[in-house]
């Protein structure tokens, strides 16, 4: 298999794809908004308990950065000398998302400074993901072809077509992610043959979409209905070869008789949704700021001399006005002080617009 990270660099976050065999299987995210508030996967901290759950098994630590972490103690119980107050060092091993902070691991050495917070020298985006695929060769998106604007636009999408006909219709609630295979388009075959095509084909789609779009918890697959064990059989086994590469944990549950597979998926961190919406499924107010951005520097790459406007929604004005990420001596640097910033008169609909004088 080749693996590729390829990574773009923008003025307010750094964006990366991991490519396996020419295709997106997982995209991540860097905000400028969020430098020093998060812990990243496979960090090392000095932490502070700040309180232990005899219930839970396990104990709250605070960073110094973020929500606490949740440091479950394993079947060895609570390691002897740890009370409220005392310093540990841990390693985090899942990011923190929705509700829950990171989850911890303890970590090796005795690194024990007197206040929480960092240990190692925060990574850049690339360099965390090289941490978990050493073997990957790094590139710039540009320079290896690859399309990350559209994998993005493609792991928001609710409806995902299938080669040959078919599709998916991906719907993720508060309690599960529900996917649903839809024969609409497929006019090849009929009746028993069709269904097992058209829930084969959408096998390897609904593995690779659950990585890309990085959901977690509980799916569930609505497959078209099979009749013969046999067909239900080929359908599992197809969902399992194609989960193979998913580096998350994956329970798999066999077909019920309503045509169901069960599936819980370990969260790794948030999802592309969880990132770039505002949960209700319309993209945030930085998000949509940040593609404000990423027009202007491309406007102002493409006319190199000409003075430049951008003209943005009220809401994308109060973000991007206090500049609280340092956009604008960022954006400075890279294509001159030949900008200004303006707010869409009341009329004007679209989230943003660059004209030049």
């Amino acid at each position: 298999m080749s693996r590729l990270i390829a990574v773009e660099e923008w003025v307010g976050e750094t964006r990366a794809a991991i490519v396996e065999n020419g295709r997106v299987v997982e995209l991540h995210f860097d905000h400028w908004s969020e430098q020093g508030t998060r812990a990243h996967t496979g960090e090392l901290y000095a932490g502070r308990i700040t309180r232990i759950d005899g219930a839970l098994n396990a104990a709250f630590v605070d960073l110094g950065r973020g929500d606490p972490g949740f440091l479950p103690f394993g079947k060895a119980g609570r390691p002897k000398g740890w009370h409220d107050g005392a310093m540990i060092g841990v390693r985090v091993a899942r990011e923190a998302f929705a509700e829950k902070g990171p989850t911890l691991a303890v970590a090796d050495g005795d690194e024990r400074p007197d206040a929480p917070g960092l240990i190692e020298t925060d990574a850049n985006l690339a360099e965390r993901l090289l941490r978990r695929y050493p073997e990957a060769e790094v590139k710039w998106a540009d320079e290896a072809g690859i399309d990350i604007a559209g994998a993005i636009d493609a792991a928001l999408d609710t409806r995902v077509g299938l080669k040959g006909g078919g599709a998916l219709r991906i719907e993720p609630t508060a309690a599960l992610t529900a996917i649903d295979i839809d024969s609409v388009g497929r006019t090849a075959n009929a009746g028993r043959k069709l269904a097992l095509d058209v829930n084969l084909a959408a096998m390897p789609e609904i593995a690779r979409q659950i990585r890309l779009r990085g959901l977690g918890g509980n799916i569930v697959i609505d497959c078209l209905h099979l009749r013969s064990q046999p067909d239900r059989k080929a359908v599992e086994g197809a969902l399992k070869k194609a989960l193979k590469p998913d580096p998350a944990r994956i329970d798999l549950l066999p077909i019920s008789r309503f045509g169901l597979i069960e599936m819980a998926r370990q969260r790794t961190g948030r999802s592309v949704a969880e990132i770039l919406t505002d949960g209700e499924g319309a993209l945030s107010v930085e998000t949509r700021a940040l593609a404000a951005l990423r027009h202007l520097l491309l406007e102002g790459a493409a006319n190199r001399s000409a003075k430049l406007n951008l003209t943005v929604a009220p809401d994308i004005h109060d973000w991007l006005d206090p500049d609280r990420i340092g956009w604008r001596a960022a954006l400075t640097d890279r294509i001159g002080p030949r900008f200004t910033l303006a707010v869409q008169a009341p009329e004007q609909r679209n989230d943003f617009e660059v004209t030049t004088a």
